[in-house]
């Protein structure tokens, strides 16, 4: 790319000032940044003085801002180091934990970590989204579209709509907002249109707020959404033959030819459709820019929150306020320009590229809010300043040291765990991993009653009873569906439905990132199994039935709450302050008269009010914005943790575990996945269930930390028999006998392995292949092959067969949905078995009968299976 004449004299009688090169090249990318906003072809079209009036402010702004983030950054550094040490004297290690990722200590503010304000900031951005639609009336044309015009042409109207929303003057726009804009006349289109543009300079504005300095761009939030997949596979998306595509001969990628081809083939697609002034104003090297940008995208590197030293090839501070501006490196000409692209190598259509940039934007403005501008180097910061406190004690600082105990968990916070090292290892292990999910979790739904007891503890932890609780939710999966400003408040306080952001898989692994087409088959194979109504409705319930809890305790004060709901409350940083005026702010009655907590009212606190939450007097404007949003996503926190408590998900603190901070495509890093499938649950079930009560008895109340052990002992043999029996009865058999082995699997089915029940306790397996079954689902196929191998080796011909067929079995995808795989067994499944193994069946049934007492309501199988 040729550069301007007149950029060149500039750049030469700069080369002759005083000035370092630090700052030459600052005012040099500020006046090609300038030019390439204006669009004009060369500096002499417009007023030199003004570019470069326009320049300096902009560089006095950014260090004004600097300087601005470098104090806050301090004053969060030093805020956390005392809460830290006043909090977790005995424990300054768990305290960096509890401030990244929560802790089960009954200690002030041990559960108001970084990840839990995150999770809030994204729900409630979502939540107040979706209700922006329903009050706009525009719900549909934005999830399923319009009848009279095909999807892909409906996208491309709203795109250009926004970027002419974007780019009119204030004046056009105020008649672009009744309805005129060039070339549509759709009103639904517009009014969709408008309503993302609007979200998107809020989210902006939000980040500018928090130390950002991002100029207006239009359609901010539609972030460029990639697919990894699709961009690692370039040629083929675009139709290429690989043997057809010449390579530059000085690309690094030695190894992977076709990593080359394909890299090609995606930067010569996309660089005419590149607004280059702009792409390329802070770079003459183009092709080591693409070449970064490609393995950024292909890495999944560009969702951090919290990045590397490099983020699209563009050279940043480990700062996630300049990150957020600079996410958006790949300047299209236009909206169609863009749209095109995001139709080839996107996520998915424009809906999704929206959630999922609020979904970013959410992460980024929850960790800004908690560890500034700069996460990664102030955490560290902090960890620092508690080791060399400790050092001043005398004390030993070993488990404050810098390294992996808290990197797992950084990790987490900023997204980088979900980044990609070795993508093809990555790929086809991600593949591996959800055929096995399809093919295993088929009766997970049945296998979630352990929910209703883990639920009744949650409630009972709260102070309520821990049959109320169990009444609650048995209540709440009889029902259709609550009223509507009931699943507004839900909403409101950052409960989120939708799958396109939250993922059921989760309950059960560590997600994985999926290609477009797996995400989808995922999806679907979750809402037939019914756990995603499962899950929703329980979690809905939940929220609601916390919040409507909190609101009948508005008439006391804090000091007389019972001494459950206060401790609960002190563990997210909630005092006499905070609870007055949440009380007299945040209730609201719905439509049967029944009144919640609803975030939404928090809106509505004055600055008299903030200021007493912060004990600060002097307050700007924006800090007075800020403390007002931070302290409702610190009360959605809450709530929204506890409800994923009730409902057990893998938190930041079991992913940062289960993981070990190693990321997917490295060879440990997929085989601790492999590993961990469908341990997530069980885990989390310890970690936050137990873990909890195991908190409480530390704390001091030993006589409830104890009762909550043994009622989550109890609950889980109650609740693991009722999933036992209903499967039982689904295959056709009566009840088991109630004897020891019976309460032990039970215990076991409700105490989160419940998805192991029909492997590990399946009767024909031996006591060696039962103990494979734990290594996961992918290792023990393979080993279920090895021994089919070595059965065909040693001449077992029908044992060979029999471990092939079982280990095919297993992994076929919706073959074990509850209702459909009893129907199979008696088609297909049983005669097979008795054909690989002859009196199989019998020995199976007698066996039944032994140890559980067990006979059959259908047909006996071995019965069936000789009438043929």
């Amino acid at each position: 790319m040729a550069k301007d004449k007149c950029l060149l004299r500039i750049e030469d009688l700069l080369s002759k000032s005083s000035l370092n090169a630090v700052r030459k090249d600052e005012i040099i990318n500020a006046i090609k940044e300038a030019k390439a906003r204006r669009g004009l072809s060369r500096i002499d079209d417009i007023d030199v003085d003004s570019v470069a009036k326009e320049v300096s402010e902009q560089i006095k702004l950014q260090k004004l801002i600097n300087k601005r983030n470098a104090l806050e950054d301090e004053i969060k550094i030093r805020n956390a180091v005392d809460f830290i040490f006043e909090d977790f004297a005995d424990d300054p290690a768990e305290g960096l934990n509890a401030y990244l990722v929560g802790s089960n200590k009954i200690a002030k503010g041990a559960k108001s970590s970084v990840a839990a304000h995150q999770h809030a900031v994204v729900g409630q951005l979502i939540g107040a989204w979706e209700l922006k639609l329903k009050e706009l009336g525009i719900e549909d044309i934005f999830i399923k579209g319009l009848d009279d015009i095909a999807e892909p042409e409906l996208q491309l109207r709203v795109t250009k709509v926004i970027e002419q929303l974007s780019k009119k003057t204030e004046m056009e726009q105020r008649s672009g907002l009744q309805g005129v804009v060039d070339g549509e006349t759709n009103p639904k289109i517009i009014k969709l249109a408008e309503a993302m543009e609007e979200f998107s300079e809020l989210i902006r504005n939000k980040l500018n707020d928090r130390g950002a300095n991002i100029a207006k761009i239009w359609g901010y939030i539609i972030r460029q959404s990639h697919d990894p997949y699709l961009v690692r596979d370039a040629a083929k998306v675009l139709g290429l033959n690989l043997d057809d595509i010449k390579v530059d001969p000085n690309l690094k990628n030695k190894k992977d030819i076709n990593y080359n081809k394909n890299y090609t083939a995606w930067k010569n697609y996309v660089l005419p459709k590149l607004d280059k002034d702009r792409t390329f104003a802070e770079t003459d090297n183009i092709e080591e820019f693409m070449v970064s940008v490609y393995n950024t995208l292909v890495g999944n590197k560009y969702l951090l929150s919290d990045g590397s030293q490099y983020a699209f090839g563009a050279k940043l501070t480990d700062s996630t306020a300049e990150k957020s501006k600079m996410k958006r490196v790949l300047h299209f000409k236009n909206g169609t320009e863009w749209f095109e692209y995001n139709n080839k190598f996107g996520v998915g259509n424009l809906k999704e590229s929206f959630l999922s940039g609020l979904q970013t934007a959410g992460r980024n403005i929850g960790i800004m809010e908690r560890l500034g501008t700069r996460p990664s180097q102030n955490f560290d910061k902090i960890r620092y300043a508690v080791q060399k406190k400790m050092e001043a004690e005398g004390r030993d600082t070993t488990s404050v040291a810098k390294g992996s105990k808290f990197d797992k968990f950084i990790k987490v916070v900023d997204g980088s765990i979900y980044t990609v090292e070795g993508f093809g290892l990555a790929r086809y292990s991600a593949i591996a991993r959800a055929l096995a999910s399809m093919a295993s979790l088929g009766g997970a739904t049945i296998s979630a009653a352990a929910d209703i007891g883990i639920y009744a503890s949650e409630m009972r932890h709260q102070g309520k009873t821990f049959l109320s609780g169990i009444a609650d939710a048995f209540i709440a999966l009889s029902k259709i569906k609550n009223t509507a400003r009931k699943n507004d408040i839900a909403k409101i306080s950052g409960l989120m439905f939708d799958n396109t952001i939250y993922e059921v898989a989760g309950r059960h692994q560590v997600g994985d990132n999926l290609s477009k087409g797996w995400t989808n088959v995922q999806r679907f194979f979750f809402k037939v199994n019914l756990l995603s109504w499962w899950t929703n409705t329980l979690k809905q319930s939940a929220l609601l039935g916390m919040s409507n809890y909190y609101a009948l305790q508005k008439g006391l004060n804090f000091d007389q709450l019972n001494p459950a709901l206060k401790s609960l409350f002190k563990t997210y940083d909630i005092d006499s302050v905070k609870w007055d005026i949440i009380r007299k702010q945040g209730m609201e009655k719905a439509e049967d008269g029944t009144e919640f907590l609803n975030i939404g009212q928090l809106d509505q606190i004055s600055d008299a009010d903030v200021k007493k939450i912060t004990g600060i007097e002097d307050l700007s404007k924006r800090e007075l914005r800020i403390e007002k949003e931070k302290f409702k996503a610190s009360i959605s926190a809450m709530l929204l943790d506890r409800t994923t408590t009730a409902v057990i998900e893998p938190d930041a603190r079991v992913k940062g575990e289960m993981t070990q901070g190693f990321l997917a495509g490295t060879k440990i890093g997929e085989a601790i996945r492999f590993l961990g499938q469908f341990k997530a649950f069980p885990i989390s079930v310890v970690q936050r269930v137990l873990g909890r009560e195991i908190g409480v008895f530390k704390g001091g109340d030993k006589m409830k930390g104890s009762l909550g052990m043994l009622t989550m002992l109890a609950s889980s043999l109650a609740f693991g028999y009722m999933s036992m029996t209903v499967k039982d009865l689904l295959k056709g058999r009566t009840p088991r006998e109630l004897n020891y082995r019976t309460m032990l699997d039970s215990l076991l089915q409700g105490g989160g392995l419940g998805i192991y029940g029909d492997l590990i306790f399946r009767e024909t397996r031996t006591a060696m292949e039962k103990a494979g079954t734990l290594l996961g689902p992918i290792p023990n196929t393979a080993l279920e092959l090895l021994q089919a191998i070595s059965y065909g080796v040693t001449g077992e011909g029908k044992l060979a067969a029999r471990s092939t067929y079982r280990a095919i079995k297993q992994n076929i995808p919706f073959l074990n949905l509850f209702y459909i795989k009893t129907g199979f067994d008696y088609l297909f499944g049983y005669t097979i078995q008795e054909l690989l193994s002859p009196g199989s069946l019998k020995r199976v049934e007698q066996k039944l009968k032994k140890e559980y007492d067990q006979d059959f309501i259908f047909p006996k199988p071995s019965s069936y299976v000789n009438r043929f």
